[in-house]
């Protein structure tokens, strides 16, 4: 990719909405140039472009960062972990572990269910769990919802659906389909996203020939953690970062675009006082990835 396409998707990564135009401002170009990127990048299905539901609506209380250490057929163990309902993200992983997954579920029940599930596989060695204490930034989960402002009805789980097909969707087709004008259309969807309940984003294709390096981190601080989570935040690739409870105080994803952005950030990460990367692991196949969920659960608080 070129600057300008990279530019572009890190900036529709955080925003799935954000106009030709006005990326095309921020970047100091002119919006064919961005549009005839990211058109032929979408046509392509090397990107999408969807809506995501905070997972607190849907009851799913507690998130989870599992790592998996395990010998014999690695692709077979990931798998099973990959059918199981509460995992929205698997990885099998280059480092002292051989699989990462993030787990989604309604309690600390289910979360012990599904540890002692994952322990049960044949060649499972060890399970490590780390408690998401707050999601800090990420393309599926953004500030926690102002659940007191939420009032959901048919209409805006509708619009939901909808943009998880297609996060760009106008908002007159929109209209069309769900019985409102532009403006009712643009309200609701404005709410929903400023109160936390949705977020839209922009995913790429994972595939094995990719040139892209996704690393993940845990990091202890010893200290204030503000100026790391700042330096996490600068980072173009950033995928998301969490506050933890267990073996990390924060957990990230960021995507390099080669080694020497890999190696820039930690010797930035090692300058900072009271701070040190206890653990980094390649995403060596991503082999799941989901992001929309089925509504059924807030359609049964509605009905």
């Amino acid at each position: 990719m070129d600057t300008i396409t990279e530019a572009s998707v890190a900036l529709l990564r955080r925003d799935g909405r954000a106009s030709f135009s006005d990326i095309a401002r921020q970047l100091n170009t002119n919006r064919t140039n961005v549009a005839k990127r990211i058109g032929a990048l979408i046509e392509n299905g090397d990107i999408r472009i969807v809506a995501a539901v905070h997972p607190r609506l849907l009851g799913l209380n507690v998130l989870a960062h599992v790592t998996i250490r395990s010998e014999g057929d690695v692709g077979a163990m990931s798998e099973m972990v990959c059918e199981m309902n509460s995992s929205i993200f698997v990885s099998e992983v280059a480092g002292h572990n051989q699989l990462v997954a993030e787990l989604h579920m309604a309690n600390m029940n289910d979360l012990y269910n599904d540890v002692h599930y994952i322990r049960s596989i044949a060649g499972v060695l060890e399970v490590q769990v780390i408690i998401y204490e707050r999601m800090l930034k990420s393309f599926f989960l953004g500030e926690e919802p102002q659940m007191l402002e939420l009032a959901l009805d048919s209409i805006d789980l509708h619009l939901i659906e909808l943009l998880q097909l297609d996060g760009r969707l106008g908002y007159s087709e929109m209209g069309e389909q769900v019985g409102l004008s532009i403006s009712g259309c643009r309200t609701r969807i404005n709410r929903l996203i400023e109160t936390g309940a949705m977020q839209i984003g922009l995913l790429r294709q994972r595939t094995e020939i990719t040139n892209e390096l996704v690393f993940g981190f845990g990091f202890i601080a010893t200290s204030d953690q503000s100026e790391l989570i700042e330096l996490l935040e600068g980072q173009r690739g950033l995928e998301f970062i969490a506050r933890t409870v267990g073996r990390f105080n924060l957990v990230g994803t960021i995507t390099f675009n080669d080694l020497l952005g890999f190696n820039d950030f930690v010797t930035e990460v090692r300058k900072l006082d009271g701070v040190r990367i206890a653990e980094q692991w390649l995403h060596a196949r991503i082999r799941k990835e989901r992001y929309q969920n089925s509504l059924h659960l807030i359609r049964e608080t509605i009905s």
